[in-house]
């Protein structure tokens, strides 16, 4: 990555490190925007920090308020009590990097997708989000909207099961569950989660996160599960965080609405997935899983 002169001056300042050097290498795993880790070289102090610049064009033209939303999501995560990014600073602006920024601190620690205890992976999961859930976030002016296209809901073409497709639009297009709205990722799955020594170290990612029903944490996640591992990890996730948050009241219209953004028109594979080790799944094996993890859903009903 090149920067301005502008660029290096903001971030000296946002460090308050004066005359430092900056080593800037872009880091894996990252689709809707660029995240950079910027390595601080002054005297024996060497310091590192995570720099997001918000790139996307598309994005910012739906939400121009990324920059202030992360801002405001990382603060408000630090009184989760986990281990999160702090925030350093951000700009709306473009000061150097030719898009708004979001400056944090770095975290230690490896997305693992691939552990040798998958029960116990799941449960530390499971955990984080139900202490993420404790907080309720009443002021966080961010609030849940779904990312499903509901006007133009159709089966996808590929399914052997349309008319289970039928039956889950129909349901999506009724009524929400009356829920009470606690702090949410929005966007938590396994390639948002640090793990360092065996144990999870971090969170990260929290550009979207906002007011919502704890069941969409939890459906993105196990989405995210099925299509990685089919739907019996899903399944042992749901397991995991019902038993810990024993007054969550699950609901599958939550996972019907997170399988038809993820599967529409068609499931992909997320290239993060192989960056951190995942084999590539066969868009055949991708249909299959969430076919089959659609049914194992509506059979909940």
């Amino acid at each position: 990555m090149t920067y301005s002169k502008d660029a290096h001056e903001w971030l000296s300042q946002s460090i308050s490190i004066p005359h430092c050097h900056f080593d800037v290498v872009q880091m894996k795993g990252s689709t809707s925007s660029s995240v950079f880790l910027i390595h601080c070289s002054r005297d024996f102090n060497p310091q590192r920090f995570v720099l997001r610049v918000l790139d996307n064009q598309e994005w910012l033209a739906e939400e121009s308020d990324l920059a202030h939303h992360e801002a405001a999501a990382l603060e408000e995560a630090q009184k989760t009590g986990l281990q999160v990014p702090k925030l350093v600073a951000y700009s709306t602006n473009d000061v150097g990097f030719g898009a708004p920024v979001v400056l944090m601190s770095y975290l230690e620690g490896n997305v693992e997708l691939c552990p040798a205890n998958f029960q116990q992976w799941l449960n530390d999961l499971a955990k984080q989000l139900a202490l993420l859930h404790q907080h309720t976030a009443n002021s966080f002016p961010w609030l849940f909207h779904s990312w499903v296209e509901k006007a133009t809901l159709a089966p996808p073409k590929w399914t052997t099961i349309p008319h289970v497709w039928e039956r889950a639009i129909e349901l999506l297009l009724g009524s929400e569950p009356a829920e009470q709205p606690v702090f949410i990722h929005r966007d938590y799955h396994p390639a948002n989660v640090l793990w360092h020594g065996g144990t999870v170290s971090g969170i990260v990612d929290w550009i979207n996160a906002c007011q919502g029903p704890a069941g969409v944490d939890v459906a993105h996640c196990r989405t995210n599960l099925a299509l990685m591992f089919g739907f019996a990890a899903a399944d042992q996730f749901l397991d995991a965080y019902t038993a810990i948050s024993v007054k969550f009241d699950y609901h599958p219209y939550w996972d019907i609405d997170s399988i038809l953004d993820m599967s529409l028109p068609q499931p992909t594979f997320y290239k993060p997935w192989q960056d951190f080790g995942l084999s590539v799944i066969a868009p055949e094996l991708l249909r299959q899983r969430i076919d089959a993890y659609l049914e194992s859903v509506i059979r909940r009903i």
